[in-house]
C-alpha cells in the first residue's frame, strides 16, 4: 500500500508542472532504452526535422543549431570503454551532438556529467550540461534511403565491442565503444 501510494504522489508530483503548459508536436513523446551486459543507454524519440539536421550539420540559422545536442545517456556499470582510444570510466556519460560553427564541422561528443545536477524536462531537449569531455570527434553522419521518423538508437555487443548506432531521419552514424 505504502508502495502505491509513493507512486501516486510521485506521478502528481512529477506530472504537475505539466498541467497547463502547452506540448510542442515536435516534443518527443518516449524516453526510450537499450541495454547490453554492463551498458545501459538512454534517448528521447524526438521527431525527424530535415531543417534542423542540415543546420546542425553545416551551420545555419535553425534555432537548432544554436545549441548542442543530447542524443543519449550512457551508463556504463561494470567496466569501463574506450572510443577513439579514450578511456570512459564507470559512470554516467552524454552523447552530445556539437553543431558546425564557421567552417569546423559539426561533432560527437562523450561527456562526464554529474547526474545529480541533472534534472529532466520531457517538453525540450536540453542542451547538455558543463561537464569533462572523454573525446570529440568530427560527426561521420551518411545519408541512408530509409527515414527513421523519430530519432532512433540501436545497441550491437559483439566479443567486448558495442556498437551504438544513431539514426535521425536518412542519417546515420556509429559510436564503437571497446573493452
Amino acid at each position: 500500500m505504502r508502495s502505491r501510494m509513493a507512486t501516486v504522489a510521485m506521478t502528481l508530483l512529477v506530472g504537475s508542472p505539466l498541467i497547463g503548459q502547452e506540448i510542442s508536436p515536435n516534443a518527443p513523446k518516449f524516453v526510450k532504452t537499450l541495454t547490453a551486459p554492463g551498458l545501459e543507454v538512454r534517448y528521447l524519440d524526438f521527431l525527424w526535422d530535415a531543417a534542423a539536421f542540415d543546420a546542425l550539420e553545416n551551420g545555419g540559422a535553425h534555432p537548432a543549431a544554436r545549441r548542442s545536442w543530447v542524443l543519449a545517456r550512457l551508463m556504463l556499470t561494470h567496466d569501463p570503454l574506450r572510443w577513439q582510444g579514450t578511456l570512459i570510466p564507470v559512470g554516467p556519460a552524454l552523447l552530445v551532438l556539437n553543431p558546425a560553427r564557421g567552417k569546423a564541422g559539426s561533432t560527437l561528443e562523450l561527456r562526464y556529467i554529474d547526474m545529480r545536477e541533472v534534472f529532466v524536462d520531457m517538453n525540450v531537449i536540453a542542451e547538455p550540461p558543463e561537464g569533462e569531455t572523454y573525446q570529440k570527434v568530427p560527426a561521420a553522419f551518411k545519408k541512408v534511403d530509409g527515414i527513421a521518423p523519430n530519432l532512433t538508437l540501436s545497441l550491437q555487443e559483439k566479443g567486448g565491442t558495442y556498437d551504438l548506432g544513431v539514426q535521425y531521419g536518412n542519417n546515420t552514424a556509429t559510436v564503437t565503444l571497446t573493452r
